[in-house]
Formats: structure tokens, sequence, C-alpha cells
């Protein structure tokens, strides 16, 4: 079944509304996917799932009408953890995988970052344009994993400018590929079970430039802790889906086993 997602920033949605999908999301509907009157799809506002029917298509967009609340726990479907994803700038085809992968692992937020090695560089337009389009790659990778919430990709930021915004995060942590070389490679592990349900991470991954030796000092000074994501060494855009899904692997059962009593 297709999920498409509602705005709605006053109000929750009530069964036996009226609703429109966005542009995009009525094209893929009624053109893509071929949808006619009378078919059913699973839509999400503000968190929670709905089941509507496809009733109207007014000026090329789609009307749905909301028949029943669905069964679905957006507890169940995100991490018990709010993580950021912040990385170094890739090329184009590598931080876009990011975030399509980084979504449907349940990442939160993707902060864009300037390191001094980025194999590229964005300038004030084209931030706008990269921030847009990871925006809409966000939404469909969201909308395809049935995620409660959309990612928000966040606007990009230098090194300090993301250091000054990091004292708001209980965990604050560094992927350095030096800490794998050492074999320290439980540091991970500990930082996960130092971690509880609910808590923000802020995870930073360099770009395929790697960081330079200033900037991990940075980051240490600024109280990040330096983790190896184990013995082999991770390209880039594989790296920030490869801790993600520890995460998700790690504290998901831990949390639901807790919560149900079975630890």
């Amino acid at each position: 079944m297709q999920q498409y997602f509602i705005q709605k920033k006053n109000s929750d949605l009530v069964v036996g509304e009226y609703v429109k999908l966005s542009h995009e999301d009525s094209h893929h509907l009624l053109n893509v996917m071929r949808g006619q009157n009378g078919q059913t799809v699973q839509i999400v506002c503000n968190g929670q799932h709905f089941l509507a029917n496809l009733v109207d298509t007014v000026e090329g967009y789609a009307v749905l009408k909301v028949f029943e609340k669905s069964s679905y726990d957006a507890n169940q479907i995100e991490l018990p953890v709010q993580v950021t994803i912040a990385c170094g700038l890739s090329k184009n085809e590598k931080i876009e995988m990011i975030v399509q992968k980084a979504t449907e692992c349940g990442m939160a937020y993707f902060q864009p970052l300037s390191l001094t090695r980025d194999v590229v560089k964005w300038d004030s337009k084209k931030a706008q344009q990269k921030q847009n389009r990871l925006q809409k790659i966000a939404h469909s990778a969201a909308e395809q994993s049935k995620r409660a919430l959309v990612p928000e990709i966040l606007s990009i930021k230098t090194l300090k400018e993301l250091l000054d915004s990091s004292l708001k995060y209980q965990h604050k942590w560094l992927a350095y590929e030096e800490i794998a070389k050492q074999g320290n490679h439980h540091y991970f592990a500990n930082l996960l079970s130092q971690t509880e349900m609910g808590e923000e991470i802020l995870f930073v991954f360099g770009s395929e430039g790697g960081l330079s030796e200033k900037e991990v000092a940075a980051f240490k000074a600024a109280g990040f802790k330096l983790c190896s994501l184990g013995p082999r060494i991770l390209r880039a855009e594989t790296a920030p889906i490869y801790a993600l899904s520890a995460i998700s692997y790690a504290l998901e059962i831990n949390f639901q086993e807790e919560n149900h009593g079975t630890k």
C-alpha cells in the first residue's frame, strides 16, 4: 500500500476529513501508480497513520477521504533515540545515497558539514538547491519505508557553527578511522551501552577526503567521543548507514525488551 505525508500544522487529521496530496505526491499516485477512485492509501499526519480513499482529482491534485485511523504505532516505527547525521560534502550521488539510506534506517536530521578536505564545495546558491533536493529524497524515502516522520535536511554548517550548536545533544560522537587502525573497536559498543531512550545523538562523519588533524582536535575539545565502526575502513557513503544499522540493532531490541519486561 502506498504511503503519503499530509502537512497540517495547526490541528490533527480526523476520520471523515478530506485532504489533498501535494503536487508531487498527486503526480505519483495518479500518473505513476495510475490510482483510481476508491483506491486505498496510507497517509501520515503529525506522526499519526490513517487510511484514506482516493475520491476525486481537482486541477491535478489527488483528493482523499480519511476513513480510518491506522493501528501503526510511531513509537514502534521510529528509532528510540533521535539521531542527527552530520557529514562532510561528498559527490552528488554519494550524499544523496546517504540521505536516502539513512532515512530508511531511522535518521531524524541530516546536517551537511563543510570540512577542509571535502571533495566538493557548495556556494550559497548551490547549498539551497542541494538542501531542497536532499529534502525531496528524504521525503520519498520516508514514504517508501513507512516512516512516521520525514527527516529534516538542515542548512549547511561550518565546523565552528556545528560545534557551537552541539551543546544540546546528550551524545556527540565522531567516526574516526584512526581509532579503527588502533584496534579499539569496543568504543562504539560502549557508547551505545550508555545511551538512554529519547536521547539525542549527533554523529559526525567525514567526506571522501577524511578529517584533518586540526578538525579532529576541535571535535575532541568540544566533547565529542571518537569511535571506530569496526576493523574494516568504510567508505564515506557507507559509514553513516552502518552506524545507524548498529544503533537500530543495539537499542531497539534492548528498549523493546525493557518496555515489555523481558530483559
